[in-house]
C-alpha cells in the first residue's frame, strides 16, 4: 500500500488537469497514489488523464455532477494510504511539498491530525504573484477559534491522517461553500495542525475563477457554520459577533437586506461596543444602492 493517497477532484478544468497531476508525479517523495474523481465532465478530461499512462493513478468517472465535497468523499472512500493529501484540478504543488510534510507528521506526537503550510497565488495568465500568506507561522497548535472566524488552511496545502478522517467523518456533501472549513473545524475539536511556513502549494487566479468566489456560495457555507457550531462561536462573543455582522453585510449586497438587517442587529445585541455594525444598521435601512455607496465610502466592509 502507498503511504500517501493524493486526491483530485476535477470538473471540467482539462486544460488545468494536466499541470497539477504532473506537479504531483514531480514530487521527490514516490510513495503514493493518484485518484483523480471526473465529477462528470463535458470536457476531455478523461482523455487528459489517460495520456499519462501511469499506475500509480486511477481515474473515476462519476456520472452526476454532485460537487466537490462528494467527489473527494469518493477517493477518500478507495484510497490506501496512510495519509491523505488534496489537490485541486487548477492548484500545484512544488517538487518537496509531499516529503517536508511527510517528514514533519511522520515526527509528531499523535495530538498532531496533519501539516498544512504556506501557499503562494498568482496570475495564471502572466504568473505575477498576487498573494502570499506571511502570518500564517503564527498559526499552529490548536485552530479551533481561529477556524471559527477565518480559515488559515487552504485544501491543497494538507496533509491528513487518515485515521482521523475516518474518526470525524469526511466532507459535508450538502455544502458546496466552505465545506473545507467545516472539516478543519471538526478535526480541530479533537486535535492540533501542525505548519510549515514556506510556499508548498501554488493557487492560480483565471478566468474559469473559483467556486469560493461566489457571495451567494459564501452566505450560504457560513449560514450552515453558524448554526452547526453555534455552542463553540458563542464562546468568544466578539468574533461571533464580528461573524454576524460579515454574515449581514454579504446579505446586504445580495439586496437581501431583512437577513441582512437580521444578522446585523444580532452582532449588535451580541457585541454591543461594535460601533461598525451601527453603521451597517444605517446603511441597510437605507436600501441596497445606498448601501452599497456607503460601504465602500466609508470602507465599512466588516
Amino acid at each position: 500500500m502507498p503511504k500517501v493517497s493524493v486526491i483530485i477532484p476535477t470538473h471540467n478544468r482539462a486544460e488545468y488537469l494536466r499541470c497539477a497531476i504532473e506537479s504531483v508525479l514531480k514530487q521527490t517523495f514516490k510513495d503514493l497514489e493518484i485518484i483523480v474523481v471526473d465529477d462528470n465532465s463535458t470536457d476531455n478530461t478523461a482523455e487528459v488523464v489517460k495520456r499519462f499512462e501511469d499506475r500509480q493513478i486511477k481515474y473515476i468517472r462519476k456520472n452526476a455532477n454532485k460537487g466537490p465535497s462528494a467527489a473527494r468523499n469518493t477517493a477518500i472512500s478507495v484510497s490506501t494510504g496512510k495519509y491523505i493529501a488534496f489537490l485541486d484540478d487548477d492548484d500545484e504543488w512544488v517538487p518537496n511539498k509531499l516529503q517536508r510534510q511527510i517528514e514533519l507528521l511522520d515526527r509528531c506526537q499523535p495530538n498532531i491530525c496533519g501539516v498544512y503550510s504556506n501557499r503562494l497565488v498568482l496570475d495564471k495568465s502572466t504568473n505575477q504573484l498576487i498573494s502570499g500568506n506571511p502570518q500564517a507561522d503564527k498559526l499552529r497548535g490548536n485552530l479551533l477559534y481561529q477556524l471559527l472566524t477565518g480559515s488559515p488552511i487552504h485544501t491543497s496545502t494538507v496533509l491528513l491522517r487518515k485515521k482521523c478522517l475516518d474518526k470525524v467523518g469526511f466532507f459535508d456533501e450538502t455544502m458546496f461553500y466552505m465545506e473545507d472549513r467545516d472539516l478543519w473545524i471538526r478535526l480541530s475539536v479533537k486535535w492540533a495542525f501542525e505548519y510549515i511556513d514556506d510556499p508548498l502549494s501554488i493557487a492560480y487566479v483565471h478566468k474559469q475563477g473559483h467556486l469560493s468566489e461566489s457571495l451567494a456560495g459564501q452566505t450560504a457555507g457560513r449560514e450552515k457554520l453558524l448554526q452547526r457550531y453555534n455552542k463553540l462561536f458563542s464562546e468568544d462573543k466578539k468574533s461571533w459577533s464580528k461573524l454576524h455582522l460579515l454574515q449581514g453585510a454579504q446579505y446586504c449586497q445580495l439586496n437581501n437586506m431583512q437577513k441582512g438587517r437580521k444578522n446585523i442587529l444580532k452582532g449588535i445585541k451580541i457585541d454591543p461596543l461594535n460601533f461598525k455594525a451601527y453603521l451597517h444598521l444605517l446603511s441597510s435601512i437605507l436600501g441596497q444602492s445606498t448601501y452599497q455607496f456607503l460601504r465602500k465610502t466609508f470602507r465599512i466592509s466588516r
